[in-house]
C-alpha cells in the first residue's frame, strides 16, 4: 500500500503558492470570508465563553488572540477557542467527500499560529490550501465507514489537515512534516455521540490545536512512527476504515483539486437536513401550503444521516439543529431557518410547530446519494413531490453573491468589505488584520 503519511507529508512541505489554481483561490477566500462570518456570530455562544475562559486562565505566554474575548494567549490555545467558535453555530462550510467541514480545524491553526510568527495573508493561504487539501483527501479515504462507526471527520481529518497548516507555516522541511503527520494519529479523535451538544464544536479546537502540537514537536526534534496513518495498528486500521483507497484521494495531488467541491451552508442547521430544506422552499414558491390541513410530509434521504440529525423530539436550540422534524415545521411555518435566533429552547415546545413535527415521516432511501432529497407533502387532495440535491453546480458568481449577503447578515457590510479586501491583497497584509476584523 502506498504510504499515506508520507505521501501528503512530502506534498504538504513542497507545495508552493503559484502550484494552486484560480478555481482553488477562489474556494478558500469564499471558506475563509465564510468562516469569518460564523465565527464572529458566535463569539458570545456558551461553548465559545468556556473554552476561551479556560485557556485564558491555563496561558503562560501571549502568541494569538482568541477572537471571543480579544485575550492574547498561546497559539494552541487560540486555536483550540477559536476552533469551537467557529464550529459553534454549525453554520460552517461542508465537505461530503471529506464528510465534515475541512475550514473549521485548518483556518484556525494559521490564524493562530500566523498571529504567532507574524505570518503574512498570502503564507496563511498557502498553508490553509494545503491544509485541507490534505484533508479532504484523507477523510475521502477515510469515507463512511469511519463516519459510520461513530467517528467525526471534522476532529480526526481535520487534525492531519491542521497539521499540514502547522507545519507550513513553521517551515518544517519533508521528514518533520512526515513526523509531525505520524504523531497526530495519535491525537486526532473526535466521536459522533457528540452531536447535539458543545461536545461537536469542540471537536473542531481540538483538531485544530492538534495540529500546531504536533508540528511544534516534531519541530523541536520529538520521533513519531513515520507510517502512523496506515501501519499495522496505525490510524486507518484502528479507526472504522474499510481498507479501501478511492483513487481520487491519491492521485493527481498538486494538479488537480478536491477542496472545490466544498458547500456552504445557508441554513443554521445541520447540513444532512440542507437538501430536504431547498427543496421544501423550491416548493413553498409555487404552493400555498396551510399548516392545519398538512396530513403528512415523508422526507426520504441517505440512511447515513439518520444516525446525525434525526432528533424526534430536540428539547433544546442546538438539538432543533438536528432534527428533520422540527426544521419541516419550521419551514412550514415561515419561520427563517438562515437565522441564527430562529433555533431557540422556545421554538422546541411551540405547539403548532410540534403539530406539524408529529406529521413528518422520516424515510430511509438506500437509493439516494448522501446530498440528495426527497420530499412530499399531503395535503388534502393533493400530494405535492419535489427532490433536490446539494451537489448540483452553484455558478461562482452567484455563489460569491450569496457567500458575501451571508458574511453581511454575520459581520456587518463594513466588516465584510474590509475582511474581503484583505483576502484580495494577500501580499499587503498580516494576519493580525484579518483577526482584528475579527475581535473588534
Amino acid at each position: 500500500m502506498v504510504s499515506i503519511t508520507k505521501l501528503f507529508g512530502s506534498y504538504g512541505s513542497n507545495c508552493k503558492l503559484d502550484s494552486f489554481n484560480d478555481e482553488m483561490r477562489f474556494f478558500a477566500k469564499m471558506s475563509i470570508l465564510d468562516w469569518c462570518g460564523v465565527a464572529y456570530a458566535a463569539k458570545k455562544e456558551p461553548v465559545s465563553k468556556i473554552v476561551s475562559e479556560m485557556v485564558k486562565e491555563e496561558n503562560g505566554v501571549n502568541q494569538a488572540r482568541v477572537i471571543s474575548t480579544g485575550h492574547t494567549v498561546s497559539s494552541r490555545g487560540a486555536a483550540l477557542a477559536n476552533g469551537a467558535t467557529g464550529h459553534a453555530l454549525d453554520y460552517d462550510d461542508t465537505h461530503f467527500l471529506f464528510v465534515g467541514h475541512p475550514t473549521s480545524s485548518a483556518l484556525p491553526a494559521a490564524l493562530a499560529l500566523g498571529e504567532e510568527l507574524d505570518s503574512s495573508i498570502e503564507d496563511i493561504l498557502l498553508a490553509y490550501m494545503a491544509g485541507v487539501e490534505v484533508s479532504t483527501r484523507i477523510g475521502h479515504i477515510l469515507g463512511y465507514s469511519h463516519y459510520n462507526a461513530g467517528f467525526h471527520q471534522t476532529a480526526t481529518s481535520g487534525s492531519f489537515g491542521s497539521t499540514i497548516v502547522a507545519s507550513k507555516l513553521l517551515d518544517l522541511n519533508e521528514d518533520q512534516t512526515i513526523n509531525a503527520l505520524g504523531l497526530v494519529s495519535t491525537r486526532a479523535s473526535g466521536i459522533k455521540s457528540q452531536f447535539g451538544t458543545m461536545g461537536k464544536p469542540f471537536h473542531a479546537g481540538m483538531a485544530a490545536s492538534n495540529g500546531i502540537e504536533a508540528a511544534k514537536l516534531s519541530k523541536l526534534g520529538f520521533v513519531s512512527k513515520e507510517d502512523g496513518i496506515e501501519c499495522e495498528q496505525g490510524f486507518f486500521l484502528t479507526h472504522g476504515w474499510d481498507k479501501k483507497i478511492p483513487p481520487r484521494a491519491i492521485e493527481n495531488l498538486g494538479t488537480d483539486f478536491l477542496f472545490p467541491e466544498i458547500k456552504y451552508k445557508f441554513h443554521a442547521c445541520c447540513h444532512g437536513l440542507h437538501s430536504f430544506l431547498e427543496a421544501l422552499d423550491e416548493m413553498k414558491l409555487e404552493n400555498n401550503f396551510n399548516p392545519e390541513t398538512i396530513e403528512e410530509i415523508a422526507i426520504e434521504t441517505n440512511p447515513s444521516w439518520l444516525k446525525v440529525c434525526n432528533i424526534e423530539e430536540p428539547k433544546t436550540g442546538l438539538e432543533s439543529k438536528f432534527s428533520y422534524k422540527l426544521t419541516a415545521a419550521m419551514s412550514i411555518y415561515g419561520k427563517d431557518t438562515s437565522n441564527l435566533d430562529t433555533y431557540s429552547d422556545e421554538i422546541c415546545f411551540d405547539d403548532n410547530l410540534n403539530n406539524i413535527r408529529d406529521k413528518v415521516r422520516v424515510i430511509p432511501n438506500d437509493n439516494l446519494s448522501n446530498t440528495q432529497s426527497l420530499i412530499s407533502i399531503k395535503d388534502g387532495s393533493s400530494n405535492v413531490k419535489n427532490k433536490h440535491d446539494l451537489s448540483d453546480k452553484i455558478e461562482n458568481n452567484i455563489l460569491e453573491t450569496k457567500i458575501v449577503n451571508k458574511s453581511v447578515s454575520l459581520l456587518s457590510e463594513t466588516k465584510s468589505n474590509q475582511i474581503s479586501k484583505i483576502l484580495n491583497a494577500p501580499n499587503e497584509n498580516k494576519v493580525d488584520a484579518l483577526v482584528d476584523c475579527l475581535v473588534s
